[in-house]
C-alpha cells in the first residue's frame, strides 16, 4: 500500500481512508476495469432487434473489447488463472451477471431447447480463445492477419453457431 500511495502521490494513511486493505483496492480496480466492459456487452444484447442480430452484436462487441483492450484481456486471464473464489464470484455476480443472464435469455429465444448456460459459456470461450492463442497462432500454417480481426472472429463464431441454431442464423 505504501508503494501504491507513493506512486499516486498521496500518503499511505490517505490511501487507507479510501481502501481498508489491498484486497479492497484491487476489487475497486477490477470493478472499474470490468464494469464499463460489462455495460458495453449489456448494451449489445439490448434493443428491439431480432434475437439473432443482438447475439451477433454481442459477439462482435466482446471480440472488439478483447481486441482493443489487451490489458482487460490479460486481467481477465489473470483472474481466471489465479482462481480467487471471492473475486471470481464478485465478477460473475456483480460485474458480468446481468449481461450473462440477458445472453442466456436471448439464447432461449433463439432455441428454447438449448442449455443456455452452457451455450453462453461456450460462445464466450469461442470469442476469447483466438485472442488468448494469438501469440502462438501467428506461427501456425496459413495464419493470416484477419484471424485477429474482431469482425472476422465474430463471423466465424456465428458460422459455427449456425450449425447448432439451424436456419435461424
Amino acid at each position: 500500500m505504501r508503494n501504491i500511495a507513493e506512486a499516486v502521490n498521496i500518503t499511505t494513511p490517505a490511501l487507507y481512508n479510501h481502501f481498508k486493505n489491498k484486497q479492497s483496492l484491487y476489487l475497486a480496480a477490477i470493478s472499474d476495469t470490468f464494469e464499463n466492459k460489462s455495460e458495453l456487452l449489456l448494451q449489445a444484447l439490448s434493443g428491439q432487434e431480432k434475437p439473432l442480430l443482438r447475439l451477433h452484436r454481442f459477439i462482435t462487441q466482446l471480440s472488439q473489447v478483447l481486441h482493443d483492450d489487451p490489458d482487460f484481456h490479460r486481467l481477465m486471464q489473470r483472474e481466471l488463472l489465479d482462481g480467487d473464489e471471492e473475486r471470481l464470484r464478485y465478477l460473475a455476480q456483480e460485474i458480468f451477471g446481468a449481461s450473462f443472464q440477458q445472453m442466456m435469455e436471448l439464447l432461449v429465444e433463439l432455441n428454447p431447447d438449448c442449455d443456455a448456460h452452457s451455450l453462453a459459456v461456450i460462445i464466450i470461450g469461442m470469442v476469447q480463445k483466438p485472442y488468448e492463442l494469438n501469440p502462438l497462432d501467428r506461427f501456425f500454417p496459413d495464419s493470416r492477419q484477419q484471424h485477429n480481426n474482431p469482425a472476422y472472429i465474430s463471423g466465424q463464431v456465428m458460422a459455427v453457431l449456425s450449425t447448432y441454431l439451424g436456419d435461424t442464423v
